[in-house]
């Protein structure tokens, strides 16, 4: 520098030179720290429930090990296409997530005559943490006490049996009917808008048999209110042991499915962030509060990293697809 700058000039031309060289390693790609600020989670589901319960659960564990506040975000509507909506608005950075269900990612996107989304491109899954079988029960009050009484029951009446799905083309529906093929008879789709109001047709006696995941109707169960049949499982549940597994009644393996939920962010999110994201939920497997809230809704605790939970959803399109194109379940335009 020329002699005769002064103290002053002399300490601008120093932080002009650290500026550029930021500028210059900012554009370069050097990854900054993440999160760097408060994170987003949007929920399909509204406040209350299971799910929210064990969003919550996740969100809790996930924020102490971030760094960061993660703030609840519910999106309802179209069982996931408003979530999936405000997702894909958000930049691909990372500091909006949101909670991905099975039926969410691997069923709804296919029952539009024109897609809304497509799962396998415009989400990218950061890690599975929980899991929960289905469970076919019947009310007390209906005289069906085993999937033999339910066969003879469907194979006797004329126009067969009542079946009472949540609403049209979700997983209950879509395992219902394909239980029915199994019968050997005939039955009536009764969409009872949603879980709960299942529960209460089948204490009203207004339906015989329904599908759930066991979080749902666990206090009926015990009551006796309601009669456990089959359980969409490979081997029998350790909490209902004298419950036979759909592949016991049915012989069909293919019908071993499981309901879970999972982190998604949107396509294009870096490695390194869908990393960190996957290292907070491993570590949370290990969390005995994590663990205990789990158990409280009772589902399980089940871990997959990224890789594995995109196999996942391409193996769930693969079993759902071909039976809603079977159902003839996407309306007509």
């Amino acid at each position: 520098m020329a002699a005769g700058v002064t103290p002053r000039l002399r300490s601008l031309w120093r932080l002009a030179t650290l500026a550029m060289a930021c500028t210059g390693w900012a554009a370069s790609g050097v990854a900054q720290p993440f999160p760097s600020r408060p994170m987003t989670l949007v929920s399909p589901v509204p406040p209350g429930g299971a799910v929210d319960r064990i969003t919550r659960a996740w969100m809790d564990c996930a924020q102490a090990r971030a760094g960061q506040p993660i703030v609840l975000h519910h999106r309802p509507g179209g069982n996931g296409v408003v979530a999936v909506g405000a997702l894909r608005q958000a930049p691909a950075d990372g500091h909006t997530l949101m909670v991905a269900g099975m039926s969410q990612t691997t069923i709804v996107p296919f029952v539009f005559p024109k897609r809304p989304f497509d799962p396998e491109k415009d989400l990218q899954g950061a890690a599975v943490f929980a899991s929960s079988p289905y469970l076919l029960v019947a009310s007390a009050q209906s005289g069906i006490r085993s999937w033999q009484d339910l066969q003879v029951r469907a194979r006797s009446q004329p126009r067969g049996i009542d079946v009472g799905i949540p609403n049209i083309a979700t997983p209950a529906h879509i395992l219902s009917a394909a239980l029915v093929e199994h019968l050997g008879g005939k039955a009536t789709f009764v969409p009872t808008g949603g879980e709960a109001g299942g529960v209460t047709a089948l204490i009203g006696g207004h339906i015989p048999v329904m599908v759930f995941v066991p979080g749902t109707i666990a206090a009926q169960v015990e009551s006796g209110q309601f009669v456990p049949l089959l359980a969409f499982t490979a081997r029998r549940l350790s909490k209902f042991p004298h419950v036979p597994t759909v592949v016991e009644a049915t012989g069909d393996a293919s019908l071993v499915r499981q309901g879970w939920l999972g982190i998604a962010t949107r396509s294009g999110t870096p490695a390194p962030v869908l990393a960190s994201i996957d290292a907070w939920t491993r570590d949370c497997m290990n969390s005995h509060e994590f663990q205990a809230a789990l158990a409280t809704a009772l589902v399980t605790p089940h871990y997959l990293p990224p890789a594995e939970m995109a196999d996942l959803i391409r193996r769930d399109i693969d079993f759902w697809s071909p039976w809603i194109a079977r159902l003839e379940l996407v309306p007509r335009e």
